[in-house]
């Protein structure tokens, strides 16, 4: 417990799926949490299911990463209902099943627009608060196996995420070079049970039973993730434990990049 004391936090995609996990959790640590998703009516209910938890714990703002506009709204209500910010975890993604042959323009453009300028434009709208509030910071991207291995039927999805990586890297550095004091690092999930999981499946016309079949194959482990998985590791490098930590990308993926 407490380990983000008095710390506040902004998780993207959290109306669902692991930001939702992430969300609660950062809570019961000690933080207090913007929820942050263009799912209006599922995020104003995990915001007030967490409220019922820890009152005055959590808010939602209707967040759209693509948007520079709205994520300065966003900055600016969280500003005004906490006071500051000390933490943005970019959890929000999109993924479609197409190889690079299949790869429409508009899958293409929406993939790019929400995994890595939302990334861009979340990393660029915290700096600008972060470098000036006097303590530590952290921001934390959602990259993915499939940016560090990648997979021929993720053509878009796996190119954004090798490009998460990088911006985690060359963000971190810019920090550590102007002295802030904000860490920017990754985490890169394997095969997590969650709501896209659910999507993978429907677009590759399996039911969710033979998706987890086939998935779990790919896991030494011997099993999928669960969205708590990567809330902990979240966790760990929003906190003063990881002060040491910048630039890197955590891979929580049950061994998938061992192979």
């Amino acid at each position: 417990m407490d380990r983000l004391k008095d710390k506040i936090a902004i998780i993207t995609g959290a109306a669902g799926g692991i930001g939702r996990v992430a969300a609660e959790l950062f809570v019961k640590e000690g933080a207090k949490v913007v929820l942050a998703d263009k799912d209006s009516e599922n995020g104003a209910k995990a915001a007030k299911e967490i409220c019922v938890l820890s009152p005055n714990s959590a808010i939602f703002f209707p967040l759209d990463v693509t948007d520079k506009q709205s994520w300065g709204q966003c900055i600016e209500q969280t500003l005004n209902t906490f006071g500051k910010l000390n933490i943005l975890i970019n959890n929000a993604g999109v993924s479609f099943r197409e190889t690079v042959e299949e790869t429409t323009m508009e899958s293409w453009q929406t993939t790019l627009a929400v995994n890595q300028t939302g990334v861009f434009l979340g990393i660029q709208s915290a700096l600008e608060v972060m470098k000036t509030n006097g303590e530590p910071c952290a921001i934390v991207n959602t990259a993915s196996v499939d940016g560090l291995r990648g997979d021929s039927v993720f053509f878009a999805y796996c190119a954004t995420k090798a490009a998460v990586e990088a911006m985690t890297k060359c963000a971190a550095l810019c920090c550590a070079e102007n002295s802030w004091p904000i860490r920017v690092n990754a985490v890169a999930p394997g095969y997590i049970l969650t709501p896209m999981a659910y999507e993978d499946a429907r677009q590759n016309g399996q039911t969710i039973e033979e998706y987890c079949a086939e998935s779990v194959k790919l896991h030494p482990i011997g099993h999928l993730g669960k969205p708590e998985d990567i809330a902990y590791a979240y966790l760990y490098l929003a906190s003063d434990e990881a002060s040491f930590v910048t630039g890197t990308t955590l891979a929580v993926d049950g061994g998938y990049t061992c192979r």
